[in-house]
């Protein structure tokens, strides 16, 4: 016996039911890579992903490698996957390089973010607490590494300028020794500790 042709009701019904599962296997694809979440903008932002440029919004997704792009009166706020938060302000330019975190064995988290102008505040999520030796903030000049903390860094091309509100970070200019490439606080001469305590340096 002939297989009877497909229908048109029955080959349009196929093809919905096929799109559908693309549609959310994508999604489960995309929710699997995100890192952290926007919780708050303010004022006009974007994200910079994969050659294209996107309206930053609350709740929109965060995965490495996005660069988030505030305007003048652009406010970005990003809680990550571990409860790290960090907070984009104004005429900022911050790079998601890396972020790596498994519940199961935070001390294997790996974390990287390249702050190339502007303003931003870290404060240390669960990775960063259990893996500071592979937390690391670039910006033009240094390299800032943590010990479990809340910090402000403004940075462009000519200087870098870091407020610690709550324990302490390490900050080292990029060089031979300390390479832009590298994870962790840098250990060289010219590293030098900053804390919550140390007033006015």
């Amino acid at each position: 016996m002939m297989n009877r042709p497909l229908r048109p009701i029955r080959m349009l019904r196929l093809l919905l039911l096929m799109w559908a599962l693309l549609a959310l296997a994508s999604a489960v694809r995309a929710s699997s890579t995100s890192v952290g979440e926007v919780t708050l903008c303010i004022g006009s932002s974007q994200i910079q992903r994969e050659g294209r440029s996107e309206s930053v919004t609350k709740g929109y997704r965060i995965v490495p490698g996005d660069v988030i792009r505030t305007t003048t009166n652009g406010h970005v706020h990003v809680r990550f996957v571990d409860g790290a938060l960090v907070s984009v302000r104004p005429d900022s330019v911050l790079q998601v390089v890396e972020y790596r975190y498994d519940p199961a064995n935070p001390s294997a988290s790996l974390i990287k973010f390249y702050l190339e102008t502007g303003t931003m505040r870290g404060i240390s999520g669960l990775a960063a607490q259990a893996a500071r030796d592979k937390f690391r903030l670039n910006t033009p000049l240094v390299a800032i590494g943590v010990k479990g903390t809340d910090f402000v860094t403004q940075a462009d091309a000519k200087r870098a300028v870091v407020l610690v509100n709550q324990g302490a970070i390490v900050l080292a200019p990029l060089d031979n020794a300390c390479s832009v490439d590298g994870f962790g606080p840098c250990a060289t001469p010219r590293s030098r500790e900053l804390a919550a305590t140390m007033s006015g340096m």
